[in-house]
């Protein structure tokens, strides 16, 4: 029965054709901070297998997607094969689109299994997330990051804040109870100098 109760999403994600049940926490968060909306432009970085992308679809986006690895093509999303940390990614992104409404990341490190590792490979992919926002996210645009908690995490907040109008770490309902999870939402960017 617990563990029943625990997959939910899992098994909701399998009735309603999601590609992970990582789709509802999307869902949750844009129902409570509407950072989706429809014909917006969406950047989902560490994409595959493709849960968010569906997602933005679904509110009526255009997605362009990058992750590492492969991800099945969905309709309305360009996808792109690349690491977020390399020039070169970027430099295909910009040869799609050079502004986004929206950017969104729900990439996870290898996980480690050692949580203070796990935490801060989890804050350098986050920052990774953000440099590319910074890049490509259009004056009052929405950014959303997954990132671990630990000690490192208000630092992370501090360096994020001052360039929205609207900050918050967020934990949706469709996050596992144990998980360390947690999300960044961004509303209001702000292009600092």
């Amino acid at each position: 029965m617990k563990k029943q109760k625990q997959d939910y999403y899992y098994w909701e994600a399998k009735k309603k054709g999601y590609r992970s049940r990582a789709a509802f926490k999307l869902l949750q968060m844009n129902k409570e901070f509407k950072l989706i909306k429809e014909n917006n432009w969406v950047l989902d970085l560490g994409s595959s297998p493709g849960g968010w992308s569906q997602v933005a679809v679904e509110l009526g986006a255009k997605v362009v997607a990058v992750d590492l690895n492969p991800m099945k093509p969905i309709e309305g999303v360009e996808f792109i094969r690349g690491d977020i940390t390399k020039e070169e990614t970027v430099q295909k992104i910009k040869e799609i689109r050079d502004s986004f409404d929206v950017v969104i990341c729900d990439a996870s490190p290898k996980i480690t299994g050692k949580w203070t590792i796990d935490h801060l490979l989890s804050i350098d992919l986050a920052k990774a997330a953000f440099n590319i926002a910074k890049l490509f996210l259009k004056r009052n645009g929405c950014f959303v990051v997954k990132v671990f908690q630990g000690e490192e995490i208000q630092k992370l907040f501090n360096e994020f804040k001052p360039y929205f109008r609207f900050k918050k770490f967020h934990s949706p309902k469709a996050s596992r109870k144990r998980s360390a999870e947690v999300y960044f939402i961004g509303k209001g960017f702000k292009k600092l100098l």
